[in-house]
């Protein structure tokens, strides 16, 4: 009864302050509103999609100054709420998804073909024109999704240079930052999608990653983030590091919301051959799985300790905060509580050269300078057509691309000299990854100790699913305190727990995630620093 008392103490739904009358339209409050609140709010005509996107704007132009989360909006957003507005009128019953009507705004990789840029937060794409919208933009368009804007991102998803001092920078979208802390580093690359999420400047948002670029800024701005297998949802016409390792997904206030995005936006795409994959597992609902605590009961987890809550070298942590550790501890013992059975440790036996081998980093110079050029050669408008054509333009705008923030791009000229998929150097890599992640790695893992996903936490614990090409999911877990032993000026920092599993198993990561989600409650503990 004790350690349930001390859990319920750290975790349990508190309410929020009652300063949020500014958020509000006629009491929807923008900064907690889910998808689902506002569809009910739409269905009741409660509000209307126009209002929304007109709310959504103006709070846009009070925060954006400060946080940077946003590049641009769509001037024809409102035309847009408009029309989806008129739908739901001539026919009440007639709504497309849940998704009619609801304003979400889209990283700045991910084309639109419309009067807004998609430029990787470069100056270099500005004006280019894309030959059609990504093929997640045509699905959400197609269910009634309202594309509000482009979010600020780490320049080039941080695969421009190794000396980038800090991430969620580019030089379109200038410093963006958290909204819990001042001047807070939001992490990368999918930083603005973040922020904007959090602040309430919109439903929801898509991201992308390649290794930790959805759940490191998700675990930074106390939002749920999910990576989809590589191949659940298409890459084509989104700005590319790794065909390997790149994939769309969302972020939002809640698991359910991310589930219902995700719902819309996976499919097949012939522009996507890994979208082709024959033991591709998509199911049409993925909120089927959402079972509030019931669904921590018969799942097998286990717990990545070893380089993740501790070094490679002692049992001492010099990777994550005490304060970090006894919060992923606490949660550990409620999953039990709500019938979870934990393996601790679940280690993965080849994570010491997953994190510091030389194999990812291998793949992904080699396959940006291939898959960037076969981008490149679509867009219209512009002579930007090869990597040395970017290499080039950076070098003739120092002034506009370099700046403190990002001082070189050392990482694209080492892609220049990558020699292309024939490289034995390439081709060992890869097999490399695949080994390490998979069947030395997460498949490994699970096998061994009978176990339905994996536990882990930190920023940096990303990497076995990125090369493994396998989903991971991260949820709120905590915020620092004064007493974090890292920094008093990270005080207020969000910090999340993120499950991993094989290949096109969603389908578990959203059903723990919501049971630790409906379990803790963590993201209404603490509202944004900068929730005006």
């Amino acid at each position: 009864m004790l350690i349930i008392i001390i859990l319920c103490s750290l975790f349990c739904h508190s309410s929020l302050s009652d300063d949020s009358k500014e958020l509000t339209i006629k009491d929807i409050d923008l900064l907690t509103a889910t998808i689902t609140d506002l569809q009910q709010a739409l269905h009741s005509n409660q509000i209307t999609s126009y209002n929304l996107v007109k709310s959504y704007l103006e709070r846009i132009k009070k925060v954006n100054n400060e946080l940077h989360a946003i590049i641009e909006t769509n001037p024809d957003a409102l035309d847009q709420a408009s029309k989806l507005d008129q739908e739901r009128n001539d026919n009440k019953d007639a709504k497309r998804s849940p998704l009619h009507g609801i304003p979400l705004l889209i990283k700045d990789n991910i084309a639109t073909d419309d009067k807004m840029n998609t430029t990787s937060g470069s100056f270099a794409l500005l004006g280019s024109k894309v030959p059609r919208d990504a093929d997640v933009i045509y699905r959400l368009r197609k269910v009634g999704a309202i594309i509000l804007g482009k979010t600020s991102m780490s320049e080039w998803s941080a695969s421009r240079t190794t000396n980038q001092t800090r991430e969620g920078w580019s030089a379109r979208g200038g410093v963006s930052k958290s909204a819990y802390v001042e001047n807070g580093d939001p992490c990368g690359s999918s930083s603005g999608s973040a922020i904007a999420t959090s602040i309430g400047l919109c439903a929801a948002a898509l991201g992308t990653e390649t290794d930790g670029s959805i759940v490191c800024p998700s675990s930074r701005a106390s939002l749920v983030g999910i990576k989809p297998t590589v191949g659940l949802t298409s890459r084509a016409g989104v700005i590319p590091v790794s065909h390997s390792q790149d994939s769309v997904g969302p972020m939002g206030k809640t698991v359910r919301d991310v589930a219902l995005l995700l719902e819309a936006i996976q499919g097949i795409d012939p522009r996507d051959n890994a979208t082709l994959n024959i033991d591709a597992v998509r199911p049409n609902n993925y909120t089927q799985f959402l079972l509030g605590t019931e669904g921590f009961k018969n799942m097998r987890l286990g717990v990545v300790r070893y380089g993740v809550f501790y070094n490679y070298t002692t049992s001492e942590s010099d990777i994550m905060s005490e304060e970090q550790i006894q919060s992923a501890n606490d949660a550990i013992e409620l999953m039990k509580h709500y019938g979870a059975y934990i393996e601790d440790p679940a280690n993965i036996q080849n994570i010491e050269n997953i994190n510091n081998g030389t194999s990812e980093s291998v793949v992904l110079k080699t396959e940006f300078k291939q898959d960037i050029e076969v981008y490149l050669s679509k867009l219209q408008n512009t002579n930007i057509k090869t990597l040395a054509d970017l290499i080039q333009f950076n070098n003739d705008n120092k002034q506009l691309e370099f700046t403190e923030y990002m001082p070189d791009h050392n990482l694209f000229e080492a892609s220049e000299n990558t020699t292309g998929y024939n490289s034995s150097k390439y081709t060992e890599a890869l097999a490399t990854n695949l080994r390490l992640g998979r069947t030395e790695g997460i498949d490994y893992t699970l096998d061994k100790y009978n176990l339905d996903a994996l536990i882990m936490i930190g920023d940096g614990a990303s990497s076995t699913a990125a090369i493994a090409q396998y989903p991971i999911i991260s949820v709120p877990l905590g915020y620092l305190t004064e007493n974090n032993g890292i920094n008093k000026t990270l005080t207020g920092t969000p910090y999340g727990i993120l499950f991993i599993s094989r290949a096109w198993r969603e389908d578990i990561l959203l059903r723990v995630a919501h049971a630790f989600e409906q379990a803790t409650h963590v993201r209404d503990r603490v509202r944004p620093k900068y929730a005006i």
